[in-house]
């Protein structure tokens, strides 16, 4: 009866040994399915966040890229001068700003349509754009047919010969400007300003003084020697 009893006994446990091996085996699929679906679930949440990073960055550039002409827009302008403004304080160096205003624009926009000026306008950024070779140089749209020009670590001698050459970029484009009673092309004035920021100073100055100088009167004789050399209202 004894061995009997062992017997049975020795079977229960094989029986239990196996039921366990099935069981093992069992959970053991369990979990490679359940890791198998962790991994898929963190890459998708990866590929997430990826493309959440990429949509954030495009939302960016818009909100800091000007829809018509592809450069800088105002807000952007607003942010980047108020960046170098400290950087240039704390560096004790040079900020210069150039503000290009298309001459008589209106009267473009009049005799060739508004296509035809916004045309006009996204050459005007390209052929300034064009003329900046450091990477701190920002050309930005300002608002309208005004462009402005950020110039770090730039003296307004330096800023001349970018006005200059800005000048001679547009008269070699030749650009038709029926409506203009200066020439018979798309000229452009220019106010350059610079100045060596302080801390307790604020970048509207700097502003100011390139937009007065912008504006100042031209005279006919001047507009004449602009037209044939350099142009005259470039007033550091």
């Amino acid at each position: 009866m004894h061995i009997e009893r062992l017997k049975q006994e020795l079977e229960e446990l094989k029986q239990e040994k196996t039921d366990l091996e099935i069981l093992l085996e069992t959970n053991n699929e369990h979990l490679d399915v359940v890791e198998l679906e962790l991994h898929r679930e963190i890459s998708d949440r990866l590929k997430a966040e990826v493309a959440l990073q990429e949509v954030n960055r495009r939302l960016q550039n818009l909100s800091c890229v000007d829809s018509l002409t592809q450069i800088a827009n105002r807000r952007q302008f607003d942010q980047a001068i108020a960046q170098e403004w400290w950087r240039m304080a704390r560096e004790k160096q040079p900020l210069t700003l150039i503000f290009c205003d298309v001459d008589y624009f209106k009267t473009y926009n009049d005799h060739y349509g508004h296509q035809a000026g916004d045309h006009c306008l996204k050459q005007v950024a390209q052929i300034i754009s064009a003329t900046l070779e450091r990477p701190g140089d920002l050309v930005a749209r300002y608002g309208g047919e005004e462009f402005a020009v950020i110039l770090p670590n730039t003296e307004a001698e330096g800023a001349i010969k970018v006005a200059q050459k800005i000048q001679m970029q547009l008269r070699n484009s030749q650009l038709v400007h029926a409506g203009s009673v200066i020439s018979d092309y798309v000229t452009m004035s220019l106010g350059i300003a610079s100045t060596i920021p302080t801390s307790d100073s604020e970048p509207v100055a700097l502003m100011a003084k390139a937009d007065k100088a912008l504006y100042q009167p031209k005279t006919k004789d001047a507009i004449a020697l602009f037209l044939q050399t350099l142009p005259t209202n470039l007033t550091p």
